[in-house]
């Protein structure tokens, strides 16, 4: 129901994500003849592969879930009290409802860049691979909806997200791989990066589509695991306690 309720909420915009669908082309666009240039003396494979992993990085960025806004908003509307008093809990309801909006955005956007990613990818593309693939970009997925709800539980105490979301982008570009590939980063910044979480909902999704091997799988499987776990009993410590000096705008 409730992520019926996200498909529906996605299509009833569609012709904005028409656009947001434009925007994407155009930036893949540009990423191409950018990296063309930067990679002109190396092997056209490692063109194809560095793309191919742009690529599928804007996948990830367009459908994972802005649930930290949603909270925003409910607490700033007021809407809030009502979704405190219903028999399901928050968490469900924005996975859920968020769930069903990010399949809306692979339907009208998304195969689009499937499409386009499996013409760049240079490797030959496996039943298994694709399944390895799948299982952590879900769990990716997973993990950076309990991220954005941590994020989204400040929003009790502040009202406003701009910042904390703005901090978290600058992060993201630094830490997680979703803007460069992380080969290309400085030896201390990977080493940083492979034990912090943010790597493990972008960059290693495309770090495992490049080398879709059955050990790199298990570790980065077991490592979004570990933070998903955790990052869940944080939020639920974040939000008990929020929850209960809660002043909500408007309402």
């Amino acid at each position: 129901m409730l992520m019926s309720m996200g498909f529906k909420k996605g299509f009833s915009s569609r012709y904005a994500l028409v656009f947001y669908l434009g925007s994407i082309l155009i930036s893949i666009t540009i990423q191409f003849f950018l990296w063309k240039a930067v990679l002109v003396n190396k092997p056209e494979v490692e063109f194809k592969q560095t793309i191919s992993y742009l690529v599928l990085m804007q996948f990830l960025s367009m459908a994972f879930p802005k649930s930290s806004y949603e909270l925003n908003d409910e607490i700033k509307s007021g809407d809030m009290a009502l979704s405190l008093l219903k028999p399901i809990s928050l968490e469900n309801k924005f996975f859920w409802e968020g769930l069903g909006y990010s399949l809306a955005k692979v339907v009208v956007i998304g195969l689009v860049e499937i499409v386009i990613y499996f013409l760049l990818v240079p490797h030959a593309v496996t039943v298994l691979s694709v399944l390895m693939v799948c299982v952590a970009i879900a769990l990716a997925y997973t993990l950076y909806f309990e991220i954005e709800l941590i994020l989204g539980t400040f929003a009790f105490y502040t009202y406003s997200i701009w910042g904390i979301a703005t901090f978290k982008s600058a992060i993201l570009l630094i830490l997680s791989g979703n803007i460069f590939p992380v080969e290309y980063y400085p030896s201390f910044i990977r080493s940083l990066s492979d034990i912090l979480p943010f790597q493990y909902s972008f960059g290693a999704v495309g770090l495992l589509s490049q080398n879709p091997s059955l050990d790199l799988f298990t570790k980065i499987v077991l490592i979004q695991l570990f933070y998903i776990v955790v990052f869940h009993f944080i939020y639920l410590g974040l939000f008990n306690r929020a929850v209960k000096s809660v002043v909500i705008q408007g309402g």
